[in-house]
């Protein structure tokens, strides 16, 4: 301990002498700190941030994308709006706009949410190969509304080079509910969309460092849930099953099942069937920060309709001069024996291994009509 106070004195006498020198030296020529002193200039100037790593798209060429495709979606009913919207969408999202084109009033024809959006800009690195992918996430109202949906609007790449185009829009819930103020009210806007959505609100998506999204790392499994929901959705009514060993009991599960099942009851001479086949390109599957999976699906559901012909049993059906499948069957609300209609359909899935798989938003219940044929009566 001696030696150590020993050289603690000493070192203090030493400073003395610096400082003294200096101050002598000031006096005669001018005393400065050495460049070479760190301390001289204040902190030390921090470490170059590591480099971040290249996104698909960058966040400049995403918003014109975006903006670019809204503005077309609004005009697509005006003369050259069917070319517009072609240069700026891609199936499933081309398919359902060409068909209600030749509608008058379709339903599911609100303008695009494009307010606050939020981008979602995954890495190179997450996807090496092509298609590519980016969502952007947005609102219909300006402000902050009494509003708890958003609107999830997916683009793809599909070589290098190629143009970014709409490929999905689906929607979810992804903020709390909150109690509402006198003369306030809860925006829907999903509902002109043709779509419904859970109650309850996802988790935010997970994001790396950088800001990126982070995706899936089990994506491949998670996109089984597209597969399973064709199957639960699959059915002759009324033998539809609302029980089911992967999805959970819900709005957008059982009861839709049972929905579907239900027309039977007032048609008992119409055999109705459903098909839903898995079709598009794979999306993207976000990681969200509670640890579960947002997977989006696209699907082409089928129904068929199938009246009684025979002599002792004459059953034919018609949809009502004001239903978007009479004016795809040529209008004039006639009589049919059969028809068979092609729908676009977008569900968007919650999966969370073990648990049962939970559907966040889908338009099953009014999907998009694509095509209609039949045998009038």
């Amino acid at each position: 301990m001696a030696g150590l106070v020993a050289g603690e004195r000493q070192l203090r006498v030493g400073v003395v002498g610096v400082v003294a020198a200096c101050a002598l030296a000031l006096v005669m020529t001018g005393c400065t700190p050495s460049e070479t002193d760190p301390k001289a200039h204040g902190a030390m100037p921090p470490a170059p941030a590591a480099p971040t790593a290249p996104l698909v798209i960058d966040r400049e060429q995403a918003e014109k994308v975006f903006n670019t495709y809204t503005w077309e979606q609004s005009q697509f009913r005006k003369p050259g709006g069917q070319d517009g919207i072609a240069s700026v969408a891609t199936d499933p999202l081309l398919s359902e706009y060409r068909a209600r084109f030749g509608i008058p009033d379709y339903p599911g024809m609100g303008p695009v949410p494009r307010y606050r959006p939020e981008y979602l800009i995954p890495a190179e690195r997450d996807q090496p190969g092509y298609p590519r992918w980016f969502v952007v996430i947005s609102r219909d109202t300006y402000g902050q509304k009494a509003e708890r949906a958003a609107g999830m609007t997916y683009f793809a790449q599909a070589e290098p080079g190629g143009q970014w185009k709409a490929a999905v829009m689906t929607w979810a819930d992804d903020k709390p509910a909150r109690q509402l103020q006198t003369g306030e009210f809860e925006d829907r806007a999903y509902e002109k969309f043709g779509f419904e959505v859970r109650d309850k609100e996802i988790s935010a998506v997970t994001r790396d460092a950088a800001g990126a999204p982070v995706l899936s790392p089990t994506a491949g499994e998670d996109r089984q849930a597209c597969r399973r929901y064709a199957d639960y959705l699959s059915f002759t009514a009324p033998n539809g099953e609302p029980e089911s060993d992967y999805f959970a009991p819900g709005e957008l599960t059982s009861d839709v099942v049972e929905a579907y099942n239900h027309p039977e009851n007032e048609l008992g001479g119409v055999r109705r069937t459903f098909d839903l086949e898995v079709t598009g390109l794979e999306m993207p599957v976000l990681r969200l920060t509670d640890g579960k999976s947002l997977v989006t699906c696209s699907f082409i559901r089928t129904d068929r309709w199938q009246g009684k012909s025979g002599v002792s049993s004459y059953y034919t059906f018609w949809y009502g001069k004001d239903n978007p499948r009479d004016a795809l069957l040529g209008g004039g609300n006639k009589r049919w024996l059969n028809t068979k209609v092609r729908l676009s359909m977008t569900v968007t899935f919650e999966v969370a291994p073990p648990g049962k798989t939970e559907v966040v938003g889908c338009n099953c219940l009014e999907p998009a009509l694509l095509s209609a044929e039949g045998t009038a009566d």
